[in-house]
């Protein structure tokens, strides 16, 4: 048995989670605390990240009491993205901009436009083009509308560059996040690309050098250890995006692997060994080095369940109560269908401006039927994007590993298992993103060597078969919902320009 424990920092979205492991990979104590996501304008959304490190200091002392002395190492794992401005002292100049944000969509199409199309944006960058997968355009609009902002700028970065800035003092992002920031060839995503940074007239002395997920971004400085109670000089990883380094803690290391992840948003990913991507997915590097993982990702996937409990079902005092009156409508929702497009969406459309709906309202429709129809429509919405990936990499795993909160609701579970047609697992964990972090930390420490030694999580929970009846029931039920989209996509953008005063 190794001596010692390793921490992990999962900074999510509604939440950042520190979890304290021994060596082999056992939780010794975890500590959470939520995380509020500001909302100052339409289509704008941020983090206070200044609050959230005070917050996180706090919290890594507690968490580390009575093992003070036998900490190895340290890693990050962070939503993403997540751009953050830092001036001179490595301090954010403002909130960090988190990846439900829209507020750059013109400037998107103004780089869009420089490439040469969309699909000449695709081609060259290996992402579509979005606020989320294209922070340069975000980059542009603070250029243009915050100048006292930019005026301040001395560096350019992420959630992790942020984290590992605090602690360490140095400056890095890596692979899995850099991906998404539209200045690189995601086949290639340790370079900024000259070019791209050209189109968006962004100096390359403004970012981040880019490591391995296990690179050491340095050490813990002094100061930062003498506040949380450690020994200086503990390396630290640079880490990983939160989806990257849930992949890594489950194993996914082979092309042809296949997770869910089920949160606020929710996304499948599925690992590639070449770097032949689809457009209805979001593409990164992965934490292992010559990998890459395609994500298909929801926006509003749990946060559907949540408004719906917020907005339409204020009488419910929880999830479990929703779930519970959803199944008291027959499977169908007596032919109702929602469409989860509630800030637009990213995986399969990529449309910013496409917007959420309920269709085949009538008389006969009842609550049940309405919470019934969105835990469906997010049901097909994942089915959607799984038929897309499995039939374009010719994919079809034995079962698929789900992870997050939303796992634990039986009919989510259930539905995702007959809409996909596959066995589907849960992972009882709740700290697979923390623990791959923990776990990036062992190895920029050097307590493990090779990524391939390191354990992996296989604590299954439920194990769920699909119900054959409604296999075929939903892929004809779901056929309406794969059409609504394609059949709205001009009104949805005619709604939105009434709305926002654009010209189309």
């Amino acid at each position: 048995m190794k001596n010692g424990v390793v921490l992990g920092i999962d900074a999510g979205t509604s939440s950042v989670k520190t979890s304290l492991f021994t060596l082999e990979g056992t939780l010794i104590r975890e500590m959470s605390f939520p995380v509020h996501v500001l909302s100052p304008a339409k289509d704008q959304f941020e983090i206070d990240v200044e609050f959230l490190f005070q917050k996180l200091i706090t919290v890594i002392k507690e968490i580390v009491v009575d093992f003070e002395d036998q900490v190895q190492g340290i890693g990050l794992s962070v939503t993403s993205p997540t751009l953050i401005f830092f001036d001179s002292n490595r301090d954010a100049i403002r909130p960090g901009i988190v990846y439900l944000d829209n507020r750059s969509i013109k400037e998107v199409e103004e780089g869009v436009e420089k490439f040469g199309g969309d699909n000449m944006y695709f081609a060259r960058v290996g992402n579509n083009p979005s606020p989320s997968t294209c922070v340069a355009a975000t980059v542009n609009w603070i250029r243009n509308n915050e100048p006292g902002t930019w005026s301040k700028t001395d560096k350019i970065g992420f959630l992790n560059t942020y984290l590992g800035a605090k602690l360490t003092g140095n400056i890095a992002v890596d692979p899995t996040v850099s991906s998404y920031s539209g200045l690189m060839r995601v086949r290639n995503p340790y370079l900024w690309e000259s070019e791209f940074l050209e189109i968006f007239d962004i100096h390359e002395a403004y970012l981040p050098e880019i490591l391995s997920s296990a690179d050491k971004v340095g050490v813990l400085q002094k100061g930062i250890a003498d506040q949380i109670g450690l020994p200086a000089g503990i390396p630290v990883a640079i880490g990983a995006a939160d989806t990257a380094a849930t992949s890594f803690a489950l194993g996914v290391h082979k092309h042809g692997d296949v997770f869910q992840s089920m949160g606020t948003s929710e996304v499948i990913t599925f690992c590639l060994n070449t770097p032949n991507f689809s457009p209805a997915f979001m593409n990164r590097g992965h934490v292992i080095p010559g990998l890459w993982l395609s994500n298909g990702a929801m926006s509003t996937a749990g946060a559907s369940i949540q408004w719906a409990l917020k907005n339409i079902f204020p009488e419910c005092c929880s999830e479990k109560e929703l779930e519970n009156l959803a199944q008291s409508s027959p499977r169908g929702a007596n032919g109702l269908v929602f469409l989860p497009y509630l800030c637009g969406e990213r995986s399969p459309v990529f449309d910013t401006r496409a917007s959420g709906l309920f269709f085949g309202l009538n008389i006969n429709t009842y609550k049940a039927d309405i919470i019934r129809a969105v835990y469906e429509g997010v049901a097909y919405g994942m089915q959607q994007i799984y038929k897309i990936g499995s039939e374009r990499w010719n994919v079809s795993p034995d079962y698929i590993k789900c992870v997050g909160g939303a796992s634990k609701s039986a009919l989510a579970i259930q539905l995702r298992a007959d809409v996909l047609n596959k066995q589907v697992r849960t992972i009882q964990s709740s700290n697979t993103a923390a623990y791959g972090a923990a776990m990036l930390g062992a190895l920029a420490a050097g307590v493990y060597t090779r990524i391939e030694d390191v354990p992996c999580i296989e604590d299954y929970g439920k194990i769920v078969e699909p119900n054959h009846d409604n296999v075929s029931f939903f892929e004809k039920h779901s056929e309406i919902y794969r059409q609504l989209y394609p059949n709205l996509k001009e009104l949805m953008r005619m709604q939105y320009s009434y709305l926002n005063g654009d010209v189309l």
